[in-house]
């Protein structure tokens, strides 16, 4: 889906979709084509019906997270209008979610088919079936209709992940994939969390299970990235650092196998690259230059609340190693807890300049479909908005706390972005990696959008620049 949170916007940064690469890469004796909409923001009409009217698909398979559900319908929708033949199915986390809700909604009417967790397997077993006009009430993790109303089939076991072959990243319709510069690709070495953070609906896909790919596997995945061009890696685990042992065979894999000559960016614990002394070490040396880390809040009461733990001393021991080596941070930040005040959420800020964090990846509390946050929210009154789900991308406020509103929420998120503006891409850790780009900043970018503001904004109030902003942010995601 084009979707994306707000801050993620912009001609720099443009992320592939791995579920559908990996999907089709999974399907056998099917012509299959991937066309990733990220890449067609500006024209998601016209550039559905050109795929449909080129491609002619029998069916045809979309994506979505929850903030994403709403194009994703519409989009099933313009698919529909073109052509009713055509069958439509939903896959990713909203459909493994809530499919007891799509089911008894008005958005069933343009869906045929619902694929529940994993879809690398069960796709291209529903697709030989349809075919073959096979029976579809024993293909596990499928929901398709009788008469109109949906028939949900057993859930799905977890796949075995010796059997998923590699993304079909030949099978892309379009190209543009990039990260500033680099050509960027996303390839995964595991799947799965086994930790117990309640604001969390991985384990809803996967379960408390951790599965790995074998490490010839992953290097075979890089080398095919590479191969389609891409020079900078996201490695989309949902927590790479769980087996640190493993973490540092990759690294050194990867020095071995020449794969050091791209770079790479990760999501990781803090308890886990504090829990070894050389792993940062490695990872520098296997070309990771940025690592997401979930330091997510100072407070240890908020810590706790999220089961987290208490792990500021790891974070500040994670950050240390990390800057020693030269690797980027961006710093995991979740704001709106049940007691924030203005004063909690300002020394989150505080605290991560003062430990030299890259970028703020700071995000407000989301209320996420099916996770134990959520219900404990709801039953606390905190929950302000419970059913939009477009506005779950972790930048909109739908949750108040004991002390401010949702719009005080997303007030305060924007001042603290403007007041540490020009900290940001100013550590030593991103002027050793990127130093063009630093001086480019300074004294270019910042010089000019300072004048701009002055010329153009400057008689407008805080409170109007900060609306001004969110009706930008606002119309970014309107595709139809």
């Amino acid at each position: 889906m084009p979707d994306t949170a707000p801050h993620f916007h912009g001609k720099r940064w443009k992320s592939p979709n791995l579920a559908i690469a990996s999907i089709a890469g999974n399907i056998k004796n099917h012509n299959v084509f991937v066309a990733d909409l990220v890449l067609r923001r500006q024209k998601i009409e016209e550039s559905v019906l050109k795929l449909l009217r080129r491609y002619k698909p029998s069916i045809v398979g979309l994506s979505a997270m929850s903030f994403q559900f709403e194009t994703s319908r519409k989009i099933a929708q313009l698919i529909k209008a073109e052509n009713r033949d055509i069958k439509t199915a939903l896959g990713g986390y909203h459909a493994t979610l809530l499919y007891n809700e799509i089911s008894d909604s008005d958005s069933a009417e343009f869906f045929d088919f619902l694929v529940r967790g994993e879809g690398d397997l069960s796709f291209n077993e529903l697709l030989d079936a349809y075919e073959k006009k096979l029976t579809i009430n024993n293909i596990l993790g499928i929901s398709y209709k009788v008469n109109g109303k949906f028939i949900h089939n057993n859930p799905r076991p977890l796949e075995n992940l010796h059997d998923i072959r590699l993304p079909a990243r030949s099978k892309r319709v379009y190209r543009g994939y990039k990260y500033y510069g680099f050509t960027l690709d996303i390839i995964e070495t595991s799947r799965g969390c086994t930790m117990p953070c309640n604001f969390c609906s991985i384990d809803k896909m996967y379960g408390k299970s951790f599965r790995e790919y074998s490490i010839d596997r992953v290097m075979d995945d890089i080398a095919d990235a590479k191969k389609h061009g891409a020079n900078f890696i996201i490695i989309a685990d949902d927590n790479f650092s769980l087996n640190v042992k493993r973490f540092e065979d990759i690294c050194d894999a990867i020095v071995e196998s020449g794969h050091n000559d791209v770079r790479y960016i990760i999501q990781a614990s803090s308890t886990g690259i504090a829990s070894s002394e050389n792993l940062a070490e490695k990872m520098a040396k296997a070309g990771f230059r940025i690592v997401f880390l979930g330091i997510e809040n100072v407070s240890k009461e908020n810590l706790k609340n999220l089961k987290k733990g208490n792990i500021i001393e790891k974070t500040k021991i994670a950050v240390k190693r990390l800057h020693e080596q030269g690797i980027m941070i961006v710093g995991g930040m979740i704001i709106g807890h049940p007691n924030d005040k203005e004063e909690n959420i300002a020394e989150n800020y505080e605290f991560f300049v003062g430990l030299d964090i890259d970028f703020f990846a700071d995000q407000i509390l989301t209320p996420y479909p099916k996770t134990p946050l959520r219900e404990e929210m709801i039953e606390k009154g905190l929950v302000t908005n419970k059913y939009d789900y477009s506005r779950y991308n972790c930048f909109w406020a739908n949750i108040r706390t004991n002390y401010l509103t949702p719009d005080e929420l997303q007030f305060l998120r924007w001042k603290y972005n403007k007041k540490y503006a020009d900290y940001i891409c100013t550590t030593k850790a991103f002027i050793k990696n990127y130093p063009a780009a630093y001086y480019y900043r300074t004294y270019f970018m910042r010089p000019y959008r300072k004048l701009k503001n002055r010329i153009f904004r400057n008689n407008l109030t805080e409170r109007e620049l900060y609306r001004e902003d969110m009706n930008r942010a606002e119309e970014m995601n309107k595709f139809f």
